[in-house]
């Protein structure tokens, strides 16, 4: 199995669309899909609190009992969402990452700004209405900080395989890592408040510089105590 592949079995949720399936399975796991990209969307475009069985049903469409067949309760609802946005967004993450030329890999650290691009996807703006709401619901923190965790462990293996060139820096490597996330999530969250293009620009093109400095050694990173 492709080392891609391994990272996305590591996150694949139960019930998405085989190939080697029946009419039926096939359908039944292609209406789960539907039903997760539409709870997706909503937690997205309206946030946690009113992302209900019955505003998911309307957006995809689905009747009733459709959805009570196949997510009996809310919390079954959106803890599949969780483990189907994390897998998506790796889906999509692996293949950009792959798509990188040698020089936009290591001379414009293009990898930045794809990572950037991720942040604005509706897949990230559900996550974050998922993590502020699992700090004060228990029951959510229990499904989601665990998978986000994995999510983590999964993204840094795939930088690594992506970026072999860091791993030999020992401690800088994820210490880059936590910079890179903690700034481009930093400007998603402000980006509201901000309202600056340019600078959010200059900003990113400061965090390429600082890495760049990084990986020639220019730039001494702290060990953690």
């Amino acid at each position: 199995m492709p080392r891609s592949a391994a990272a996305l079995s590591t996150l694949a949720p139960q019930g998405l669309p085989r190939k080697d399936a029946g009419l039926q399975e096939r359908r039944s796991a292609e209406t789960r899909q539907v039903i997760l990209e539409a709870t997706i969307r909503c937690l997205a475009r309206h946030g946690y609190s009113k992302t209900t069985t019955t505003l998911v049903a309307s957006e995809a469409r689905a009747s009733r009992g459709a959805m009570l067949h196949h997510y009996p309760t809310r919390q079954a609802l959106i803890a599949a969402t969780i483990e189907y946005a994390f897998y998506k967004r790796m889906k999509t993450f692996i293949a950009t990452i792959r798509s990188l030329s040698e020089s936009d890999r290591i001379e414009r650290n293009k990898g930045i700004f794809l990572e950037l691009r991720s942040l604005q996807s509706e897949e990230y703006q559900a996550y974050l209405e998922l993590h502020v709401a699992a700090r004060t619901d228990p029951e959510l923190r229990d499904v989601f900080f665990p998978r986000a965790k994995r999510y983590d462990a999964v993204w840094r293996d795939e930088i690594a395989k992506a970026f072999p060139e860091w791993t030999e820096l020992g401690e800088a490597f994820p210490r880059a890592c936590e910079l890179t996330r903690a700034t481009l999530e930093g400007l998603m969250l402000n980006r509201d408040i901000w309202d600056d293009p340019a600078n959010e620009r200059v900003v990113v093109e400061l965090l390429s510089r600082i890495l760049t400095m990084i990986r020639e050694g220019r730039i001494e990173v702290p060990e953690a105590s």
